[in-house]
């Protein structure tokens, strides 16, 4: 019989610019969460700074932030739990990528020909160790004047502590909020082995315009509750969502949205954790029915775009 494992999805409303008090609330969650015998914690995109970008202390609390990534490593060793803490903007020197300067002097002055880059991380159970990392590809839109993307790094899953029913490690794969939308970053992973794509994220219910609300208010609501499960159904994986703005999610194919232990839901902009568990046989029993994973691996898979596109590139 195949492994269950849970997971706790840390839906938090970080306070702008204040890394300490958001690391030490997470923290509160994490051993929350450990307690509760989770093998997972998961927080959500800019969980230590909030996006803030036009924030003249932004820059300087996104340097504060990288010395919690350590901290989360100990805290990780301690209490034998894997973390995925969220995303964390680091500061690496400037790209081909690197976007305009910022306008503040004192963002410029933090920044010093360095570029911003959204990464998430996951850390192992018992070790602290970095199993796999993740430079956000897939920017929305007006991230893109304040960060750098990972263009052309592959998608690539890793190892994880948890195993299968066959003591082989569990294969993940990590991707963040508005890689969502991207079908093709869920098909490089499961391509590359993974079996759980965990994504944080900052979504928000109100990051459409009006003209976008007045067709739908719930649009937003309706495209992440939707197009987790359809990722789920579509790569015979499991997708564990975790959002600042709601929504937070455990989904699996056949399934469909995990049951959230006790039935409570949060609510939009609500602080709390879900815990879900995650039934790594539904997996197999998925893709017995469906195939997909056959599929991509067969002689005569016909999608070669990627392949095309790479090729192009290097030319």
């Amino acid at each position: 019989m195949a492994p269950v494992y849970k997971f706790a999805l840390i839906q938090m409303q970080p306070k702008p610019v204040d890394p300490a008090a958001n690391f030490a609330k997470s923290e509160s969650e994490i051993r929350k969460a450990a307690a509760n015998g989770c093998h997972v914690a998961v927080l959500p995109e800019y969980h230590l700074t909030s996006w803030v970008p036009e924030h003249p202390d932004f820059v300087t609390s996104c340097a504060e932030s990288e010395a919690y990534l350590s901290r989360y490593q100990d805290l990780s060793r301690e209490l034998n739990i894997s973390i995925v803490p969220g995303t964390i903007c680091e500061s690496h020197p400037a790209s081909e990528h690197a976007p305009e300067p910022p306008q503040s002097e004192k963002a410029r002055a933090a920044l010093e020909g360095k570029e911003l880059r959204n990464m998430a991380h996951f850390i192992a159970a018992g070790t602290g160790a970095l199993a796999g990392s993740y430079q956000k590809k897939n920017l929305w839109h007006p991230e893109r004047p304040h960060l750098s993307p990972g263009r052309h790094a592959p998608h690539e899953a890793f190892d994880t502590p948890l195993r299968n029913a066959d003591g082989s490690p569990v294969r993940a794969g990590l991707l963040v909020c508005w890689d969502l939308a991207f079908p093709e970053a869920f098909r490089a992973l499961i391509a590359d082995g993974a079996q759980i794509i965990i994504i944080p994220s900052f979504w928000l219910v109100t990051d459409v315009d009006e003209a976008g609300l007045a067709l739908n208010p719930d649009s937003e609501k309706v495209f992440l509750e939707t197009s987790v499960v359809c990722r789920a159904f579509e790569n015979t994986a499991a997708v564990v969502f975790c959002n600042k703005g709601g929504c937070s999610q455990a989904a699996l194919p056949i399934v469909g949205k995990v049951k959230n232990e006790g039935g409570k839901e949060l609510g939009l902009d609500e602080d709390g954790t879900v815990y879900a568990e995650v039934d790594l046989d539904v997996l197999r029993i998925a893709e017995e029915n469906y195939k997909v994973r056959e599929d991509i691996k067969g002689k005569g898979w016909h999608y070669g775009y990627e392949v095309v596109k790479d090729k192009e590139h290097n030319e």
